[in-house]
């Protein structure tokens, strides 16, 4: 049975740009102290990019905190693939190839969903410090768009994957 949890280069790349996203989400949180405690900030955008919602400075840690969630849950299920659903049946011998690929997937997916949240984080940090800063809906959704493409082209992956055995 092929390793799944062994990294290869490319994996432990990931893996950095996945901490480094981390620590960007909490960028903003540097400046905390320095910021009014009366001030407000965006905190939510319509699809025009206009602001439709805003909080005060302890909204600035709502971001950064879940991505440390997903990035830990993540990690874990990860570290697990025999809980993950797959899109296929799979025998004794293809149990390897499909984690690996299940493994892969998640790492993908860790690292998306937490440049979208630090990118979040900075760009509601951003709109509170510039009163003139626009908003550009469409980073959020190609971020977005890469997400879904990814699990798109790994489920392809997965059902591609020839099975050395079918067991019906």
């Amino acid at each position: 049975m092929e390793n799944h949890q062994s990294k290869t280069t490319y994996d432990k790349i990931l893996e950095i740009v996945a901490v480094a996203a981390l620590l960007w989400a909490f960028y903003p949180l540097l400046f905390y102290n320095s910021i009014d405690s009366d001030a407000t900030f965006p905190t939510h955008y319509n699809f025009a990019g206009e602001v439709d919602g805003w909080g005060n400075r302890t909204s600035l840690w709502i971001l950064p905190i879940i991505a440390i969630l997903f990035y830990v849950g993540l990690s874990i299920v990860e570290m697990l693939p025999r809980i993950m659903k797959y899109s296929r049946k799979m025998s004794e011998q293809d149990a390897g190839h499909l984690y690996r690929i299940g493994v892969q997937l998640i790492r993908h997916v860790k690292v998306l969903t937490i440049l979208i949240l630090a990118y979040g984080s900075n760009d509601i940090y951003a709109g509170a410090i510039d009163k003139s800063f626009v908003h550009s809906p469409v980073i959020i959704f190609l971020f977005i768009a890469a997400l879904f493409l990814t699990v798109v082209i790994y489920t392809i992956k997965m059902l591609r994957c020839k099975p050395s055995s079918m067991k019906n």
